[in-house]
């Protein structure tokens, strides 16, 4: 998947893609009577790989029910934040995948490469699969 996709994902589910400025994040998704919005910081964004990984895990929220107020409790937050990003591993670095790619030998660096994802993003996908799932192969 790719920055684009990210795009039409949300096109497709109607989620306007908004510039907002924010004072502390890069990016949030919010819902105002009944229609959703991803209000993405571009100023805070280094590059489209980063623009991608927000979106999904922004998108995340949306598909996995995990939308919550600025004053929800921090116990409640990281739930949600662990549900948005389950949704954004699952669609950018698909378990399945990640396993036949680290049978054929590809290390840390090619795995990044490959699914185009910044290496600190593929370390934390690798840690929550195998924190999940145990032994990936």
């Amino acid at each position: 998947m790719n920055t684009l996709d990210m795009y039409r994902i949300a096109e497709n589910e109607n989620i306007d893609i908004l510039d907002y400025k924010w004072s502390n994040t890069k990016a949030k998704i919010f819902e105002i009577d009944n229609a959703y919005y991803i209000g993405l910081d571009n100023d805070k964004i280094d590059n489209s790989i980063e623009e991608k990984e927000i979106l999904a895990e922004e998108l995340g929220h949306y598909y996995s029910n995990s939308l919550y107020y600025m004053n929800t409790d921090s116990v409640t937050k990281r739930k949600c934040e662990l549900r948005a990003m389950k949704w954004a591993y699952s669609v950018l670095i698909p378990l399945q995948k990640l396993k036949e790619k680290i049978i054929q030998g590809l290390d840390l660096y090619d795995l990044a490469e490959y699914f185009d994802v910044d290496i600190k993003y593929m370390i934390d996908c690798i840690n929550f699969y195998t924190e999940k799932y145990g032994v990936l192969v």
